[in-house]
């Protein structure tokens, strides 16, 4: 009789199920842990850099349109300001800005998707009809109207120099007003202007716009409308040569992302010696 070289192979063998010891789920559990409080940052910063991205996209879609407008309007630049004391009937009066819009005390001026894209409303809406090119995907802030708390639909400004008239000027723009720079009304006159060094829009903190211009005093140290920074401390700003670029505020009294819903910035707020607002004012427009 052969002897079976492989007895094991042919015996039973019993096996017990082991479970795991407490030791053993905890050393898990700090390892998901650790993995966790790796990934999150680079998914947040992922995240962010997908904001980012769109807003750029906003913005260069936003100048495109602003640049078709003079080829169809003897070159003159679309109107800027604010909604004033003029009298205006929509769908009667042709509208007089790029998009319409008055201060905070005007509930509509930045709830009303038709402010932004409709034809009677809007000077740019027969260039654009997609009213989410407006609103930064950074901001979600919400803000009281009705009862109810809303998002704005628009976190876009343009530079307070680039078409606004004095009929089209109200409170707070008035500060912005002055007789010793520059205002552009032609697409000729900003061409000799280093158009390159001249920005148009720009976002602006959710708690500080209004008007559809970006106020500057370009006398005193102190902001009318404050830049947005809520692409990592950063704003996103666009020029008049077409390009877009983001720009990283240095002073920490320009970074305003926390402000409560409902809470304004005040017009006017003094920042001395801020070199984010000398940069913004070196690029608004030129002495006369």
């Amino acid at each position: 009789m052969k002897r079976n070289p492989f007895p094991l192979c042919s015996a039973k063998i019993r096996r017990t199920a082991r479970a795991f010891t407490l030791v053993e789920l905890l050393v898990v559990i700090a390892l998901i842990a650790i993995l966790a409080s790796l990934l999150l940052p680079a998914l947040s910063r992922a995240k962010d850099q997908a904001r980012r991205v769109h807003c750029i996209s906003n913005q260069k879609q936003i100048v495109i349109a602003w640049m078709l407008y003079p080829t169809d309007n003897q070159e003159f630049l679309v109107r800027n300001g604010s909604q004033s004391s003029i009298t205006f009937t929509p769908g009667v009066t042709p509208p007089f800005l790029w998009v319409y819009g008055g201060n905070h005390g005007a509930p509509q001026t930045l709830t009303n998707e038709q402010y932004l894209v409709g034809a009677q409303y809007a000077l740019l809406g027969p260039y654009n009809k997609q009213h989410r090119i407006f609103k930064c995907p950074a901001d979600r802030t919400l803000w009281p109207l009705g009862g109810a708390r809303v998002f704005q639909e628009r976190s876009y400004a343009l530079n307070y120099f680039m078409g606004t008239s004095a009929e089209h000027v109200t409170t707070p723009l008035t500060t912005s007003f002055n007789a010793t720079h520059r205002l552009f009304f032609k697409s000729a006159e900003l061409a000799a202007s280093s158009p390159g060094h001249r920005f148009l829009f720009i976002d602006v903190n959710p708690a500080s716009i209004c008007t559809p211009a970006f106020g500057l005093d370009m006398t005193t140290d102190r902001f009318i409308h404050n830049p947005s920074s809520f692409h990592r401390g950063s704003g996103v700003i666009s020029f008049a040569d077409g390009r877009v670029e983001v720009r990283k505020w240095l002073d920490p009294r320009t970074r305003k992302n926390n402000v409560p819903g409902g809470t304004f910035i005040v017009h006017g707020e003094t920042s001395p010696g801020n070199q984010d607002l000398r940069w913004l004012r070196e690029r608004a427009t030129q002495r006369k």
